[in-house]
């Protein structure tokens, strides 16, 4: 085994819903709200898809993804050579620091962020550097600060998990203005779907600037798609020929591209999921505690406590199952019945 693997560990979920029962003795529900899932599920064009498709699960798939690439490309308007599709984004995260990284190179990213980025450049016996966030937020500036010649992938989370913020278009545009131009950027948006910020960057606009700008984005949340792993990348066509090297032959099932399709179709779906976890985040604001939660454009909240551990069985005890760190508990943004009783929980809380 690779002598750096020693100081990873496997991913681990949290308890099931079935073994937190256990635990605790729980009689009744159990939400889970602790993996950032659209509860509401997909359009349901989805599922008429998928069971008109099942006749094909003998088959292998096209590989590279060839319908749905065709359908983003025009979707986001980008030729399809700069478009790679991997089993959800932690595989399309594997593919390019396998294929980019070796011992003694670096990574810059955050602390507290989508953990993949460090996972797998320590794999690849990379320098991993974790600039401290700022508030919740990214600190472009101290992460440009720690750019050098060793430094051969930058990764942002855009809005962040688990903290749930962004940053903006012209903080974006004056991060990359600095980055020497040979140096990747790598901007993950799973989260896009669900902003409503008005400034919240065009990464595909600042790509037209900036070739060393690439784009990571998702059917896993927004589009409801977790269980099916379809996710993608946007980078220039060079950087795409090389991933694609990497990618295994048939990453992607032929239903999860035929979901995926169909999910893209009804952006009708999409807005409504948008503004109802966007009526459902601002009650969580609304309550007299505003100040211990991170502005979040996502489909979660982050609550900062020093009491971590105490909040999330408070909360397990209503039947809301939620995702404990050292420093806070994040919050899925659940249907209305289930987000009341967390808010009723958090108002009497002492955080």
């Amino acid at each position: 085994m690779k002598k750096q693997i020693e100081q990873l560990s496997a991913y681990e979920p949290g308890l099931s819903p079935r073994a937190l029962k256990e635990t605790y003795g729980i009689e009744g529900e159990l939400y889970k709200l602790a993996s950032n899932e659209n509860l509401y599920g997909p359009s349901p064009k989805v599922k008429e898809a998928i069971q008109s498709h099942l006749e094909e699960l003998n088959f292998y798939p096209e590989t590279g993804s060839p319908m749905i690439k065709e359908a983003i490309s025009k979707h986001l308007n980008v030729e399809p050579s700069r478009i790679l599709f991997g089993a959800g984004l932690d595989e399309v995260i594997l593919m390019i620091s396998r294929a980019m990284l070796t011992a003694g190179d670096k990574i810059v990213t955050s602390e507290m962020t989508f953990g993949q980025y460090y996972h797998n450049a320590v794999v690849e016996a990379a320098t991993v550097v974790q600039v401290p966030l700022k508030d919740g937020y990214f600190d472009l500036n101290g992460i440009l600060n720690e750019i050098d010649d060793e430094t051969k992938l930058v990764w942002l989370c855009n809005p962040n998990n688990p903290t749930g913020t962004y940053f903006t278009h012209e903080e974006l545009k004056g991060f990359l203005e600095q980055v020497p131009s040979h140096i990747p950027v790598i901007v993950d948006e799973a989260y896009v779907e669900f902003v409503t910020a008005q400034d919240f960057p065009d990464t595909l606009a600042l790509q037209q600037q900036f070739s060393n700008a690439f784009l990571l984005r998702t059917f896993s949340k927004a589009y409801g798609l977790a269980g099916m792993r379809i996710g993608y990348v946007v980078a220039a066509q060079e950087a795409i020929e090389q991933w694609n090297i990497i990618r295994p032959p048939f990453n992607v099932g032929r239903l999860s591209e035929y979901a995926a399709l169909a999910a893209l179709e009804d952006q009708d779906y999409l807005t409504f999921i948008r503004e109802r976890n966007a009526e459902e985040r601002e009650k969580f604001f609304a309550i007299d505690k505003r100040d211990a939660f991170f502005d979040s454009q996502t489909n979660f909240v982050f609550v900062n406590t020093s009491k971590p551990h105490e909040l999330y069985e408070a909360l397990l005890n209503v039947g809301c199952i939620t995702r404990e760190f050292p420093n806070g508990v994040r919050i899925t943004i659940g249907f209305p019945e289930q987000n009341d009783k967390m808010i009723e929980v958090l108002k009497d809380f002492e955080l």
